[in-house]
């Protein structure tokens, strides 16, 4: 939209806007007017204000209704001849006034249109057009008017001749203020055009380092998947002491980069506020259960009693968001594992009502650590604080764990807060507000169907060969048999001439990406509509795992691979695709749709150290 288009669209609508008020003091002008000259005058111009009013409206509207649309010429004409029109007919009242209203009638006149001159200053000043075309009008009034009288009236030259200057003074004064106001205006639309200009160069580097971290992320993933395979089958096979201890300082730094590039994935997406949560019925307590579980064995191995206890009234199953509270609860038990050298750490759970009346959840988790000072208190939850250089450099870490954690816990509407004593311990108390779920099936969701399949029979989509060789290592110990692919195009191929079971998806391959290819799977007739298609990528971002979502996958797992994560993954995809042939089976004539897993070989309940 040009500069003229844009003037014109601002002065319509500000007319627009200030009608009501001007056919108010039009009203007003008239009683006032007819007290001091009399006569009917003052109604005959009040009914020309009021015709004079609606063309301008009506001149005005398609600029209002369409501010984007470039003027005509014709319609930049209309709106200057309506606009000098009402000046002329607005302020002509002050010439009745002048005429007939003696010095008082003067005076008013003279305020009249002054107070006019200033209206339109500030309602036309978008459009230089628009703003001549309404003051030029009020001027020779304020001007021509005393010249008048002193010619035509016998006004004495002295009182001519002061008014005159007072009015010369004034409009100098209105033309400085105008220039002022162009000027400010200028300023504004320059400040306006640094910040957008600044915008664009903001959203642009932030999504710089969105690719950025994306690619890191992957690029990282990937051979840290190679890194934590080889460290899982190492401890599978027959190690000495000296082999075993080796391969316990691999595993925890593969943990220690996992968690450090999780860490400032998380923080990217809060700070991007791109982090959400969900709203799902599921076990809240297993959750929990799961959480401290996981931070047992390095209590253990540091003689620490990690301890959990839930108050009778806590709920089973409640409505939120099982991962993001896991993770909450696992930052607080880390920290608590971390600095704390002798005797307990206690995880409690209970009810309460928060400030605002809701029925809340109470996380605690109580450590006999060192504590936390005063000092470092106050700027605990900040970004990548730690207590102090010694610290980090002592225990290691980020220092973005409990800053995620507090976040988190805002957004899920709750708080994170800190009691401490320095040399004697400290309790982080978590409080989130939930619901109940709504039906028994978040009681449900982890109780073991016995339901039998066959040994499965599944489709890798995976151009890495190591990641090809860690893959087939983690599965075959199930006894499944696996076919590779070394593309998506390869992909689609061994799917047309062969029904699998589950089919196993990379993200970025040659020829046929897997976001590609599994659109084309589900959008195929036959059994690839509802074949369990499983994402398996170094993407691990939160709008990779939507795309994938979004192209048809099932499930999403992440890179490194956790054997028992992708195994029980696998096992839960086949248990619901049992399910739906089981349910098919029971409708006849209907055909089944999903492939038939019916032949007992294990079970689905299966505990995988």
């Amino acid at each position: 939209m040009d500069t003229q288009t844009a003037g014109f669209a601002e002065v319509g609508l500000n007319r627009a806007k200030e009608l009501k008020t001007r056919l108010a003091v039009a009203a007003f002008l008239t009683l006032a007017s007819f007290f001091i000259v009399g006569g009917y005058e003052p109604f005959v111009w009040l009914a020309v204000v009021f015709i004079g009013q609606a063309l301008d409206w009506f001149t005005f509207k398609p600029l209002r209704l369409n501010p984007e649309q470039t003027v005509s010429r014709g319609r930049i004409i209309g709106c200057i001849s309506i606009v000098t029109i009402n000046a002329f007919v607005y302020t002509s009242i002050a010439a009745i006034l002048w005429a007939e209203g003696g010095e008082a009638g003067r005076i008013f006149a003279t305020l009249i249109i002054c107070g006019a001159l200033l209206h339109s200053t500030l309602h036309a000043a978008r459009s230089t057009a628009l703003l001549a075309a309404s003051t030029l009008p009020m001027c020779l009034y304020l001007i021509g008017l005393p010249i008048a009288s002193w010619l035509y009236f016998q006004m004495e030259t002295a009182t001519s001749t002061v008014i005159l200057i007072g009015s010369l003074v004034y409009l100098a004064h209105l033309a400085i203020i105008i220039r002022r106001s162009y000027e400010f205006t200028d300023q504004l639309v320059r400040a306006n055009d640094e910040a957008q200009d600044q915008k664009k160069r903001a959203e642009s580097a932030s999504q710089t380092k969105s690719d950025f971290l994306a690619t890191v992320t992957h690029e990282i993933r990937t051979p840290m998947n190679a890194v934590m395979a080889s460290a899982i089958l190492l401890r599978r096979t027959k190690l000495t002491k000296a082999q075993s201890e080796h391969v316990d300082m691999l595993n925890d730094a593969v943990d220690t980069l996992l968690a450090l590039l999780n860490d400032v994935l998380d923080m990217s997406k809060i700070e991007a506020g791109k982090m959400t949560v969900e709203r799902v019925d599921f076990q809240v307590i297993d959750e929990l259960q799961a959480a401290v579980r996981i931070w047992d064995p390095r209590a253990s191995d540091k003689n620490l009693e990690l301890r959990f206890a839930a108050t009778p009234d806590f709920p089973s199953a409640i409505k939120g968001d099982p991962l993001r509270i896991r993770q909450i609860l696992f930052n607080l038990i880390s920290n608590a594992v971390k600095f704390t050298e002798t005797g307990f750490i206690d995880v409690s759970a209970r009810t309460c009502t928060d400030a605002k009346g809701r029925p809340a959840l109470v996380l605690e988790v109580a450590d006999t650590g060192c504590g936390i000072s005063a000092a470092t208190l106050s700027r605990l939850f900040a970004e990548f604080e730690q207590g102090n250089q010694m610290i980090a450099r002592k225990k290691g870490g980020t220092g973005l764990g409990l800053a995620i954690s507090r976040r988190l816990a805002e957004l899920m509407d709750g708080s994170l807060d800190v009691r401490s004593i320095e040399g004697e311990g400290s309790i982080f108390t978590v409080t989130l507000p939930y619901d109940l779920a709504d039906s028994q099936s978040a009681q449900d969701e982890d109780e073991d169907v016995e339901l039998d399949v066959r040994p499965l029979r599944i489709l890798v989509a995976e151009d890495h060969p190591t990641n090809q060789k860690i893959v087939s290592l983690f599965l075959s110990t199930m006894g499944w048999s696996l076919a590779m692919a070394n593309d998506g195009v390869e992909a689609l191929e061994m799917a047309a001439i062969e029904e699998f079971d589950a089919i196993l998806m990379d993200m970025q391959m040659p020829n046929m990406d897997g976001l590609e290819a599994t659109r084309r799977l589900r959008a195929a007739s036959g059994y690839t509509q509802h074949v369990p298609i499983i994402a398996l990528t170094a993407n691990a971002m939160d709008h990779h795992r939507a795309a994938f979502m979004e192209a048809g996958a099932d499930a999403f797992v992440p890179k490194p691979l956790d054997p028992n994560v992708l195994i029980q993954t696998i096992l839960t995809c086949a248990k619901a695709s049992m399910a739906d042939v089981t349910h098919a089976q029971a409708q006849p004539p209907e055909p089944a749709l999903a492939p038939n897993l019916s032949a007992p070989a294990w079970q689905l309940d299966l505990n995988l150290a």
